[in-house]
């Protein structure tokens, strides 16, 4: 129709948004996914992975305190909040906590 602009494809839902978060056990986090994938974090894991400039600043390769037990999770818009119980906050978006999925699916089998 003419005055009108590009038609454009439904899309489906964001495969990198959360349907379900929960705790599993006492060391991870678990994750549903919008494309129904499931994912479990160690806690250690995604202190290690806080994308922060002080986090940043000493280095990659740092292990994450052995105190990395959070106090409060937060499912926000775009980003999951994680409190610690040192008083540190970690904000990780959903496409980043995606990636961060180490399971056989996700890793290539590796």
């Amino acid at each position: 129709m003419p005055g009108q602009g590009p038609l454009l494809p439904i899309l489906g839902a964001d495969p990198n948004t959360p349907t379900a978060v929960s705790l599993v056990g006492r060391y991870a986090l678990g994750v549903d996914w919008q494309d129904r994938h499931g994912s479990i974090y160690p806690f250690v894991a995604l202190r290690g992975a806080c994308p922060c400039a002080a986090c940043r600043a000493t280095g990659a390769e740092s292990p994450a305190p052995p105190e990395a037990w959070p106090v409060e999770i937060l499912r926000e818009a775009g980003a999951l909040r994680i409190r610690w119980q040192d008083g540190h906050e970690t904000v990780l978006p959903y496409p980043d906590l995606r990636r961060l999925c180490r399971c056989a699916a996700c890793t290539g089998g590796h």
